[in-house]
């Protein structure tokens, strides 16, 4: 049944055809946003691997360097807060938006209480595993940011536990956020890195980066008034990155560069299709 799961989590994935949603008359009341969580794939892979045509192979040696937070984190997070700070700038390019500070949440109270509150996450992750979700990959946050897969957000069908869809508990303490914060919204993000291989790959290690994002905006009220389908666009970046075998060379700043790029493009992307929706 997972293993069915993961399969349909996996199609999704790779199918750019979907869209951003509006809620209205909900999303009229957004002026004020919060940025509270964004997120991004630890594992920067091959694309052909998450298509299933090509085996994953990851040697003992690979898992001793993943497992070093000093060789893999400081990039990571370096290309992740990159993509934390490109959605407060594609937001606050929307007529009528604005983004508080980032430390205004970084230093709440409340929104610690909320992502570690152990009863609650402990049932909405019983519930998301009972169903089947996910794609198996670990994310990575901004220091000072807590991690939310989107899927907890915005489920791929309609799943119902205890009479409730299974994503009601998360988007209720989302909305009670908002009061605390002082904003009509706050913003949820994920992105997930690739890369693709070309003919010359072997000779040059050069790839083309793939980035993936999802976006949600969630009100007082803990409705989704902004949400994109799961993996809504697939950008295929300008720059070339490096590559090490089944991953992404993310020790070299020529990939970091081309990763931070490509994000820059998929927000601008992103901002297109959320300021035609609004008719902004």
């Amino acid at each position: 049944m997972k293993r069915l799961a993961f399969l349909i989590t996996l199609a999704a994935l790779l199918c750019s055809c979907a869209s951003v949603n509006i809620k209205q008359p909900g999303i009229d009341s957004v002026k004020k946003i919060a940025v509270v969580t964004v997120s991004g794939s630890e594992e920067y892979q091959n694309i052909e691997v998450r298509e299933g045509k090509k085996e994953k192979l990851l040697t003992i040696v690979g898992n001793i360097i993943k497992d070093k937070v000093d060789l893999v984190d400081d990039p990571e997070i370096d290309i992740i807060t990159h993509g934390a700070n490109a959605l407060a700038k594609t937001l606050n390019g929307i007529n009528g938006w604005s983004v508080i500070p980032f430390d205004q949440v970084t230093n709440s109270e409340d929104v610690r209480a909320f992502f570690e509150d152990n009863e609650t996450w402990s049932k909405v992750n019983a519930a998301f595993d009972r169903y089947g979700s996910g794609n198996g990959q670990r994310l990575v946050a901004p220091k000072g940011m807590y991690r939310l897969a989107y899927e907890k957000v915005a489920p791929r069908g309609m799943m119902y536990v205890n009479g409730e869809r299974m994503e009601a508990p998360v988007l209720r303490g989302l909305g009670k956020l908002c009061e605390s914060l002082g904003v009509d919204a706050v913003a949820v993000a994920e992105y997930y890195f690739y890369f693709e291989t070309g003919m010359m790959t072997g000779v040059t290690r050069n790839v083309t980066p793939i980035v993936f994002v999802n976006v949600a905006l969630i009100d007082k009220n803990g409705e989704k008034v902004l949400y994109t389908d799961n993996n809504w666009a697939r950008i295929e970046g300008d720059y070339d990155a490096k590559v090490d075998g089944e991953y992404a060379s993310l020790r070299e700043e020529k990939s970091v560069k081309a990763y931070k790029h490509a994000i820059d493009q998929i927000m601008e992307e992103f901002g297109k299709e959320a300021k035609g929706k609004l008719g902004k």
